[in-house]
């Protein structure tokens, strides 16, 4: 269902931005690092918001391998911790006292 409405939301995104970009056709002035002239309103608009996607884009990508990786390592270390208690035999009483005792007096 959250899925229906990310892609409403997303389709109707893109339409607003289609539909703002090309009834704002008239040329404007760009003076931008070594850019410089006039250019149409739409095309700047819709350079702009493919920039902007392709950046959320990228940093959603970014996020969600981080998580993942996150996640892997936190699987990878309990599955080491289970294997490490499993592995291990409990000491055998060698008939000796420990060293608590010694020092106790015992």
């Amino acid at each position: 269902m959250l899925q229906k409405i990310r892609y409403f939301l997303f389709l109707t995104a893109v339409l607003v931005v289609i539909v703002v970009a090309f009834q704002n056709h008239h040329e404007v002035d760009i003076d931008l690092l070594f850019f410089s002239g006039q250019y149409p309103l739409t095309l700047l608009l819709l350079a702009c918001s493919a920039v902007s996607f392709i950046l959320g884009a990228v940093w959603t990508m970014w996020r969600l391998r981080k998580r993942e990786k996150a996640k892997a390592r936190a699987k990878s270390d309990a599955a080491a911790a289970d294997s490490g208690k499993s592995d291990k035999q409990p000491a055998k009483d060698s008939g000796q006292p420990n060293d608590a005792v010694k020092e106790l007096g015992g």
